[in-house]
């Protein structure tokens, strides 16, 4: 029964299929008429008009089957987490549309299937909807992931500064961190009576499966470990619902339930742990086992009516409660490990050496969350020219968790007449933490049109939060210290803050091809657990568009962006947490359509970020409490793209796209200065052309042949060694055509 429904999006998506070929089958078993003489055309096209006869239907749709090449030159790593194509056959995408010829065809009236990247893909996607008019319609998406992630510049400690410094040189082939993993999830919905007014109801469903293999650092006992973790979860989201409408009433009204577990979990059985620094502890056996059981129940409900053609009314009140239940169980052997626990082990011998016979970690927990959030917003058409709106919004949550710790210890030191072996334990070590939320917010806008060419909009929001916070019981990560024992404590912390924004914008159309938008907002903006200042920000955004022929456009847009949080409560400045960031962001694009036969399309993207944060950090054994820890992006991305039909059965497609990312440029890190300073950026040159050549064999068929190319270089900033790859990805596949005229 678990295999079976850890298999479900399988098999849903299996059944999705199946109705695919299944259409398939009647367009192959229905003779098609022979088309009747055609004028021909210079170019192959597909109009409106096109389908198949398959006796009641008509059926449109494509599908195209091919084999990818694949030569990796480089980092492989590297490759895989940016791109991990693989060579072999793939359907590179299909798509089939099932449409009855009066409107009416019984038990389904129009069926759509689509689908992509099935095969050698890291991402697969297909989709159904299903449609009879009176009385159901069908959706559904099914969707796999494959994510790869090892990189050398990932958690990899050390190779920022002189490897001298440490006593364990960095990984030039991978960091800590690393994620081989696969990921399944889908959505399905049924409504019934689709086009009923007064009602219609929904039923969805929608499933996800998380699995695979990972690496990550672990710090235990004063030593650090890289274990190899198996990670799976799963969930399933069910829903029902009905909308329809009571009067001059819209409603609608939505009931869910989610199930959610985590089964991750770590078993290096008798197999030695690997310490980074392999003079210090190592691991004989560990485990470790994180189980979570949680579910989320949540209702919403929504009303809309409009009254005298004036005002606009409509109000929304969603309900959810979240409760998740969770163990931490762990078990340890070894060697040279210290417990780290204050006062034990006791005796006049060192914590170290030693032999770690058990460490033994027992935490169970519980946490709820409900959640309400309402809000209601009005607008008033004033006149034709002029409307004003107001929304209003609560949000209120309480978040009450609880815990206990348990633990075991048992080490063996010395030898001989001195060999002694300790035990420590602490045992139900509760804790309970309740966080309580709401926050109050308004916005009044007003939206003015001068004229058709001219519109103007402006309005303020403004927003009131309180968080109260209660804690009783012991701290858990003393791990139950001997000296001084363990000891409740209770404490209360309250905080109330306000933020304010203004914002506007405009739109404009100057003459008749030219279209102008603008937009700003300056503000503040809190964090909901953030106990710090509220974020300060500015935001700016312009946008223009302008075609001077029906063949030919032009397309800008600026946008710019300050955020910082100032660190101040009540006008205290706390230095340990100040974060400034300003991005800015260029576009602009050319399409281009000279004649039926020739389009291009060229554009350029850059993307400029600063950002400087004050952290406390130590190095080689100095700490830095007011350093600057700064990052940098200043990326130029680049592209270029052409459709030329070369001959009536001859289209070539060609692109070109260049990423190039300055990143800190000749800036380098100073840690030990005062204050130190620390430089993240990841500078590097991505390349990819691509050319196509598109062969029509009849109206049926086209065959296609194609090359596409990767080319990727970083600096040496970037980690211990630069991760540069190149791929050449040539490429074959058959496009066949149902209904295509010729």
């Amino acid at each position: 029964m678990k295999r079976n429904a850890q298999k479900l999006p399988q098999v849903l998506a299996s059944v999705t299929l199946t109705l695919m070929l299944f259409a398939l089958g009647a367009v192959a078993q229905t003779p098609s008429p022979s088309p009747s003489p055609k004028k021909v055309v210079e170019i192959p096209t597909t109009s409106s008009e096109t389908g198949e006869d398959a006796g009641n239907y008509t059926v449109t749709g494509t599908i195209e089957v091919g084999y990818r090449g694949l030569r990796v030159g480089g980092d492989l790593n590297k490759y895989q987490s940016d791109l991990n194509y693989k060579a072999g056959p793939r359907i590179f995408d299909s798509s089939l549309l099932l449409r009855a010829k009066d409107g009416k065809g019984g038990l389904v009236d129009s069926l759509l299937v689509t689908s992509t990247g099935w095969g050698s893909d890291p991402f697969s996607h297909l989709r159904i909807s299903a449609e009879n008019s009176k009385w159901y319609r069908f959706d559904a998406t099914y969707r796999r992931f494959k994510y790869f992630r090892f990189l050398n510049n990932l958690a990899n400690p050390n190779w920022v500064f002189s490897p001298a410094n440490f006593s364990v040189a960095p990984n030039p082939i991978t960091g800590e961190h690393g994620y081989n993993t696969r990921t399944q999830m889908g959505d399905f919905d049924l409504t019934l009576l689709p086009k009923d007014n007064t009602i219609r109801f929904n039923i969805g469903f929608s499933p996800e499966r998380y699995s695979g293999p990972a690496f990550t650092n672990y710090h235990n006992a004063g030593g650090e470990f890289n274990l190899l973790s198996n990670l799976r979860s799963r969930s399933n989201d069910f829903r029902i619902g009905a909308d329809g409408k009571l009067g001059p009433v819209d409603f609608s009204f939505l009931q869910g339930f989610r199930r959610f577990r985590d089964d991750s979990s770590i078993n290096l059985g008798a197999t030695p742990g690997i310490n980074l620094n392999p003079t210090a502890a190592t691991l004989t056996s560990f485990t470790r086992n994180e189980p979570v059981r949680g579910n989320v129940n949540y209702t919403r409900f929504s009303l809309h009516t409009m009254v005298a053609k004036k005002l606009d009314i409509t109000g929304r009140i969603v309900y959810s409660k979240a409760t998740s239940n969770f163990a931490f169980l762990e078990n340890s052997t070894g060697r040279n490990l210290n417990p780290r626990i204050t006062g034990w082990p006791p005796g006049p011998l060192a914590a170290t050496p030693n032999v770690l016979n058990l460490g033994q970690y027992n935490i169970t927990g519980t946490a709820e969350r409900p959640n309400t959030l309402g809000d209601i917003g009005v607008t008033f058409m004033a006149t034709d020219k002029f409307r004003i709106s107001n929304t209003f919004r609560v949000e209120d949550f309480t978040i009450d968790s609880s815990a206990l710790f348990n633990d075991f210890f048992s080490i063996t030191r010395g030898a001989g007449a001195t060999l002694r072996t300790d035990t420590f334990s602490s045992t139900n070590l509760d804790a309970r933490k309740i966080i309580k939320y709401r926050k109050y917010q308004d916005t009044i806008e007003g939206d003015y049109q001068f004229n058709p060419r001219y519109a103007l909009h402006f309005g303020y929001r403004y927003g009131s939060r309180r968080i109260e916070e209660n804690f009783n019981g012991f701290l858990l990560n003393s791990s139950g210290s001997l000296t001084p024992p363990p000891a409740r404590s209770i404490t209360s912390d309250e905080e109330q803050n306000h933020t304010h924004a203004f914002f506007g914008g405009f739109k404009a159309r100057p003459v008749k091809n030219w279209t102008i938008f603008f937009d700003g907002e300056r503000g503040t903006a809190d964090n909901v657990f953030s106990r710090i200042g509220n974020y300060d920000y500015t935001n700016i955004r312009f946008k223009s568009r302008y075609s001077p022929h029906k063949n030919l456009s032009f397309n800008v847009a600026i946008i710019t962006k300050n955020n910082s949080n100032p660190s101040e409560i009540a006008g205290v400045s706390l230095q340990d947490f100040g974060v400034d960031v300003k991005s800015r962001l260029f576009t602009a694009a050319i399409d281009w359509t000279p004649n039926s036969r020739l389009s291009f399309s060229t554009g350029y993207n850059y993307n400029w970020v600063d950002s400087d944060a004050v952290v406390d950090y130590f190095y080689n054994s100095v700490r830095h409490p007011v350093g600057h820890s700064l990052y940098f992006m200043r990326n130029n991305f680049f592209y270029f793209d052409t459709t030329a039909v070369l001959a009536r059965r001859l289209t070539l497609f060609a692109s070109y796209r260049v990423n190039q990312d300055n990143g800190q440029g000749t800036l380098l890190a100073d840690p030990t200065g005062t204050p130190g300073k620390l430089i993240s950026s990841y500078p590097m040159n991505f390349q990819s052309p691509e050319a196509r050549l598109a062969i029509r064999i009849n109206r049926r068929l086209d065959w296609n042949l194609g090359y596409q190319y990767y080319n990727y270089n970083e600096s040496a900033l970037v980690g211990p060694r630069p991760q540069n790859y190149h791929a050449h990805m040539p490429y074959t596949s058959l496009r066949f055509y149902f209904g295509r005229k010729e």
